[in-house]
This record gives C-alpha cells, structure tokens and sequence, in this order.
C-alpha cells in the first residue's frame, strides 16, 4: 500500500483575527480564507456584481478563486460557510518597512479602488495599510472581506483610519522632512491628526487640504473626545454620496501633489563613489550573476541593496528579489523602475542594525523579519563592513545572523584600510577589536560551506559564495 501525503494542518495567521467576517489560514504554501455567513454574503454579492473579477484583471485585487467544498481542509471541527483560496504574496512587507513612494502609490490605488466601488454599489469599510502589499512595487490589496454594499447615505467609516495611515504620514515626510518610517513603526495604527498638527510647520498648516484633514480633523478630534453622544450624532448623520466621490477626488489631488522633500543621502551616490575601478566593478557584477545563475534562488534578499545595482542583476536568476537598506532615499529610487523587473524587485526600507521586530497584539500579529526568513539566497555585500564598523557588532556575530537569515549567501569582505572602511571608521575613536579577514573567514566556516571565492582586481576586497551546511 502506498502512503498519502499528509496535508499540513492549517495555521491561523495571527495578524487576521480582527476580521469579523472571517478568518486566514496558511496550509503549507496556500493562503485561505475561512468565511463565515456575512462574509459568504458580501463576496457573493461582490463576484455576481462584476467588480470582483474587474479589480483582479486590472491588479488591483489579490486573485481569489472559490475553493470547492470537497477541496477544504478542517479546522477545528467548524464549517464555514465559504472557503477562498488567495494567490500567495511573494513577501509579505508593511507600511513601516515602505519608502515614500510605496505608501504614495497605495493610497492612491486604495482611492481609485474605492471610486470604483462607488460605481458598483460597493464600499470599502477598512483603510488600514496592513490590507495592501506589494508585487514588486505594484501596490495590490488583499483584504475581500473589506468590501461591502455601499448604503447610499452612510458616512465612510474608513475615513479616520485612512488619514491616520496613510495620508498624514506622508504630510509627515513631504511637509516637515520627518519619514514616517520610525513613527509608524512605533505606532501600528498610524498618526493622528493630533500628533501631526505638533510637528507641522505653522505655513504648512495653512495649506487648504493639510487645514482640512489634519488640522481641522485633530481640532474636532478634541471637540468630540468624551462626548460619546456627539460620537454618535455625526456617525449617525446623512452622508450625500457626491460628498463621498468629492471627498475621494480631493484626497486623490493632495495624495498625488505630495512629494518626498529633496535632501541629501549619505550613501544614495554609493555605487557612483565607491572607490572601484571599473575593472573591479565589472569582476563583481559578474560574481554575482554567475553564482546566481547556478543556484536559482526562488526568493533572494539583497542586504544593504543601495539604490539597487545588484538587485537588478539578481533579478535574472532569481524569481523574486526584496531589496532592503536604511537608506530611505537610496531605496525610493527603485520604485521608479519601469522594465520587466517592475513587479519581481520590492524595495523596503529597514536599518539591519536593528531590523523589523515580531509586534502587534501578542507580538504576533506583524511579523519582524527573521519570522519571514529564511531567504533561500541573500547579498551581503558592502554590508559586513558597515554592521561590525558603524555597528560595533562583531564580526563572529554578523555572520551568525546571516545565517540564520539566508541559505545561501553571496558576502563580500572589505578590509580597514580600504577607503570605505576608512570611512566608517572615521566616525571611531578606536579600531574594531578581531576585524580581519582571518576571523571572517573562520566564522564563515562555522556555518557555511565556501563554494568559491574571488579577490576582486586591483583590490584587498574579496567575494565568497556560501551555502548553508
């Protein structure tokens, strides 16, 4: 008699169990979704309606399909009352991790999502980030359980919720030069009008929409807070729906008008002011592509990816790439990408030095990033260097990470005399204890198997292709 295969048993994901209609569960690599009666109501309706299948053919949508009841797995004994299979999100980022652009284009694909609704009697009650990520850097939303029939009348409920997470933390950034990354990081459910009136230059305030949605929303905020009873009068209130379409239309302009303030980065012009020659440069470029072209990594991050130069190159080999430096503005610089590589490179934002942690309620709910590892492939190049020099972290210690973050690993070594270390090290008062290529490549054994290593030309720095053992 031949064995099955055991289906894995479903896994609840922690971040779903605020959605009253329903619940996501991973079966191994499969994502579903477990409604209830309300929930099967408002997608029937949704998917007779047209709207469903228009959203996903234009991607706005994560593509859903109706899972046929012989094909369901069990879950703790209940029945739901309709199971949906969702397309598996490549990785999954949040909007603390996004640099500005990425959180611009989704407030704008939240909004042109929403006025479509409009148009096909449909809502949508949430506006939290957390229901859009990224394929690549095109923004799609993944929350079906969001859409409801739309009462003529009804005030959106999603209107507060909106501001706070994704419109006043890029007033933030394009009006006072503050990144949102760190705020919301902090505080999962976005900014306040309240908190952002603090920070806001008084001329910025005058602004007709930041006076609008900022100053006067934190000013009613205050009105209201404590008097339940008016809470109630203004949420009960007729709402015209062209106020609705005007309000979209206007949020829309202001969103659209929002630019990153031009500033300086320290190491966006890295790649142009590296102190490579050119030989060197073309010796690791072409490192890099072939070891990758050997392994054909599914899903490759690239640590320390500056403005992009080799996530782009991984790109060949690789099925999906997450390109991730705390350089905010180096990072932006990839969204504007326009060639087949658009949608399989998401560029995040994120200081390696202190990385995105577990959070959330039960410090579940949102995953840090060692939960989404490990990487089948990672660069660590132009990397080590600037954890154990800038960071004071030994290199022993580096290398433990990697480790545990990547399977496979191409790492480049750079030594303290080179003019980049010299660099980092001008910021020191003393010199690294155990920084040298000895221990580097004791460490590297400790955990990896060398495949190959190349010196670079014309230089001390050295490639190594690793692999896990």
């Amino acid at each position: 008699m031949i064995a099955q295969p055991v289906s894995p048993r479903p896994a609840r994901d922690p971040g779903s169990f605020r959605d009253p209609a329903g619940a996501v569960f991973h079966v191994g690599h499969r994502v579903l979704r477990y409604l209830n009666t309300q929930g099967a109501d408002d997608f029937t309706a949704l998917a007779d309606s047209g709207l469903l299948e228009s959203l996903i053919g234009r991607g706005s949508l994560v593509p859903t399909r109706v899972l046929p009841a012989s094909e369901v797995p069990p879950v703790d004994g209940s029945k739901p009352a309709l199971v949906l299979e969702h397309d598996r999100v490549p990785f999954i980022s949040y909007a603390y991790e996004w640099p500005f652009e990425l959180l611009r284009s989704a407030a704008l694909q939240y909004l042109d999502t929403m006025r479509t609704s409009l148009d096909s009697g449909f809502i949508l009650k949430d506006a939290t980030s957390f229901n859009t990520q990224f394929f690549g850097a095109r923004p799609t939303m993944i929350d079906i359980s969001s859409f409801e029939p739309y009462v003529p009348g009804r005030p959106w409920a999603g209107y507060s919720q909106f501001c706070r997470m994704f419109l006043n933390p890029l007033v933030l950034q394009s009006k006072a030069g503050i990144p949102f990354q760190r705020w919301l990081r902090s505080s999962i459910e976005g900014i306040t009008p309240a908190e952002l009136t603090r920070v806001l230059p008084f001329r910025r305030k005058l602004r007709r929409a930041v006076f609008t949605h900022v100053v006067l929303q934190a000013w009613l905020g205050r009105k209201l807070e404590g008097n339940p009873q008016s809470v109630k009068i203004a949420a009960d209130g007729e709402f015209d729906p062209r106020t609705l379409r005007r309000l979209i239309d206007q949020l829309e302009r202001t969103i659209g008008d929002l630019k990153r303030p031009v500033d300086a980065s320290v190491w966006s012009d890295y790649e142009v002011d590296c102190h490579y020659e050119a030989t060197a440069t073309s010796h690791k470029e072409q490192f890099v592509d072939e070891v990758l072209a050997g392994w054909r990594p599914k899903l490759l991050w690239d640590l320390g990816s500056n403005s992009g130069q080799y996530s782009a190159i991984a790109a060949r080999a690789s099925n999906y790439v997450v390109a991730i430096d705390g350089d905010e503005l180096a990072v932006g610089g990839l969204t504007h990408r326009d060639d087949a590589d658009h949608d399989r490179i998401l560029p995040l934002v994120m200081d390696l030095g202190n990385p995105s942690p577990d959070q959330g309620w039960g410090g579940v709910e949102r995953h840090g990033l060692s939960a989404r590892g490990p990487a089948d492939a990672a660069l660590a190049l132009a990397l080590v260097h600037h954890l154990s020099i800038s960071g004071h972290v030994p290199l022993p210690s580096v290398v433990e990470w990697l480790a545990r973050h990547a399977r496979r690993a191409i790492v480049e070594f750079v030594p303290l005399d080179d003019p980049m270390a010299q660099r980092l090290l001008s910021a020191r008062f003393d010199r690294p204890v155990g920084y040298d290529v000895a221990t580097f490549e004791h460490s590297l054994t400790q955990h990896f198997a060398v495949e190959r290593r190349e010196q670079l030309p014309n230089s001390d720095r050295a490639l190594y292709a690793v692999t896990e053992r």
